[in-house]
């Protein structure tokens, strides 16, 4: 999943203004615990073109324990993995958006009780990105804990508009339905805190509206749930994984190039980036349906096996090294962009394929290629209406047919260096 993002192909998120996105049209994570008995629905809403989740969920660990996720329906058929800490991490990420209406169950989350009461939620923080890779903005979510729900009054006003002791509607929104707002790439919700009678007086007054810049400013990082401040030095040592980074794939390089449009420059292009925390054998891979690469990955993901999701390409053999993963998959035939992406404690690291479909480059009879057909080729472009070397037969000549000359000249060379040394 740019996260993709996929998911993405892990992006990185910048803090942004408020977004004035009205809260029935962006999507909403909402979690409670309908019964107090120590399981807590986390609901999705509105979330139809969501193709990744990153969440993290605190919760009271004196009154709340051993958390165990299960995946729900609105996420079927999506990558995942969950990091049952406090706060609990889940990372989601699917090949396809959300589709259909987008409501409906993320996860449902099991904690066994430590003592007589029910337990609560302290934060709720969420990241979204599109099929794209794109940050999603969305409404601040919900958290209902039972404890609140108990003390609530009885009366039962219309949903979505609470009503005051009189009767009539309460005006003052400000409680629970605060405004949209995406605050360093995470919507948060702040823990609900016991306040003494004249702070939770003042809280219930309507509140002022505040300039955009200075709330940005006031509440720059998310709240940290009262277990991660008072967590004890001596806890437990934490698990050894390399954090993600974002991969630049061949194609796009391609795609951005400036420089000069010689062999030297073209074919510099495919080098492998020595900072790369993966390798491709082959180092190209011809798409044509049936061939496979595969990914030798360098990364320390801790205890639990990854989960992958695929791109353009499907999975299939996964086997463990000394040196990390090995990952196997078949391209799908034609394409140019495909990508595998790993999630592992919580995070994911996309691995962009370098792969392109089988290309004739010396017309007529097959024979050996040569720097004098790469040259033919950068010269001879044809024209606007009849482009030459229209190698992917879109009818456009353009740095994709750049690309797929050189990936096949480079194969194709190799291949006859392998041969000239094997007569040899």
């Amino acid at each position: 999943m740019s996260r993709h993002s996929l998911w993405s192909r892990v992006p990185i998120f910048a803090a942004l203004a408020m977004l004035p996105v009205p809260a029935f049209a962006a999507p909403t994570l909402s979690i409670s615990s309908p019964s107090g008995d120590g399981t807590f629905v986390l609901r999705g809403d509105q979330m139809a073109g969501v193709a990744g989740l990153e969440i993290r969920i605190g919760y009271d660990g004196g009154t709340l324990k051993n958390p165990r996720v299960a995946m729900g329906s609105l996420v079927s058929g999506m990558m995942n993995a969950a990091n049952p800490a406090n706060p609990i991490r889940l990372a989601i990420v699917g090949t396809t958006p959300i589709a259909g209406s987008g409501s409906g169950t993320i996860a449902t989350i099991t904690f066994d009780r430590a003592g007589s009461k029910p337990g609560s939620v302290t934060s709720l923080i969420a990241s979204l990105i599109d099929g794209n890779g794109k940050k999603v903005a969305m409404a601040q979510p919900v958290v209902s804990n039972p404890e609140a729900a108990a003390s609530a009054d009885t009366s039962s006003p219309p949903p979505g508009q609470p009503q005051s002791d009189s009767g009539e509607p309460d005006l003052d929104t400000t409680r629970d339905t605060a405004a949209p707002r995406v605050l360093g790439g995470s919507v948060t919700v702040p823990g609900e805190e016991a306040q003494p009678p004249e702070q939770k007086q003042q809280a219930e007054e309507p509140a002022q509206a505040e300039d955009p810049e200075r709330q940005l400013e006031r509440e720059e990082a998310p709240p940290v749930p009262r277990d991660e401040q008072e967590a004890p030095e001596s806890s437990a040592p934490q698990e050894k994984v390399t954090p993600p980074k974002p991969v630049v794939s061949v194609v796009e390089r391609f795609r951005g190039y400036q420089g000069a449009r010689t062999v030297e420059g073209l074919t510099a292009l495919f080098r492998k980036d020595a900072a790369d925390n993966f390798t491709q054998v082959p180092s190209i891979g011809i798409a044509d349906g049936k061939a496979t690469v595969t990914l030798f990955i360098a990364m320390e993901t801790g205890d639990r096996a990854p989960n992958f999701a695929f791109n353009a390409s499907r999975y299939v053999s996964l086997h463990r090294s000394a040196e990390g993963w090995e990952l196997e998959a078949r391209p799908d035939q034609g394409v140019v962009k495909a990508s595998a992406s790993m999630l592992y404690n919580g995070l994911i690291q996309e691995f962009p394929l370098t792969v392109a479909p089988k290309a004739e480059l010396v017309p007529g009879k097959p024979r050996p290629v040569g720097e004098a057909d790469f040259q033919l080729f950068l010269k001879d472009r044809g024209t606007e209406s009849a482009p030459r070397y229209d190698l992917n037969k879109d009818g456009r000549r353009d740095y994709l047919d750049d690309y797929i000359f050189t990936a096949n000249y480079l194969v194709q060379m190799e291949e006859q260096a392998g041969k000239q040394k094997g007569a040899d």
